[in-house]
């Protein structure tokens, strides 16, 4: 009977610890930044889509990724980008990092989750756009250091 106990311990001690996952989001906030400053503001397609992390090439080609950043970006694309916040993704490899793209005449709102962990990097999973700030979320918070392309 003690064995039994100690066997049910320690899968229930085992389960517990399977939603523990170090971050680093200035780590993820860099990665996110170098990304959309090589898709976004330099407008380099193909460097872009080798900085997607691997689930992000099988969900886009290629050819999808650069039509779909042009489809995002129908007037101008942004001159610089600025991440300042982030949401962890409780028990995920993930994180969401919320960036800032400004020009002369249009702001633009960018999410980009990113896969990874503080031990493996960071890579882009997916990226959206708004045209207005995305609204909050009870994770969500502010970067203590804000990487941006900005001079």
């Amino acid at each position: 009977m003690r064995y039994r106990f100690l066997a049910l311990a320690l899968v229930m001690g085992s389960m517990g610890c399977k939603g523990s996952v170090d971050h680093d989001e200035i780590s993820a906030a860099k990665s996110a930044v170098e990304f959309a400053h090589v898709a976004f503001v330099q407008r380099d397609f193909e460097r872009g889509y080798a900085l997607l992390s691997d689930s992000g090439k099988r969900y886009v080609s290629p050819e999808k990724f650069k039509e779909t950043l042009s489809r995002l970006h129908p007037k101008a694309f942004p001159v610089s980008v600025t991440a300042s916040e982030y949401e962890p993704m409780r028990g995920e490899k993930a994180m969401h990092l919320y960036l800032t793209g400004e020009n002369s005449g249009e702001r633009f709102y960018y999410r980009l989750t990113m896969e990874g962990a503080a031990t493996t990097g960071y890579r882009v999973a997916r990226f959206y756009r708004e045209s207005n700030p995305y609204p909050g979320a009870s994770l969500r918070q502010r970067l203590k250091e804000s990487p941006s392309t900005r001079p």
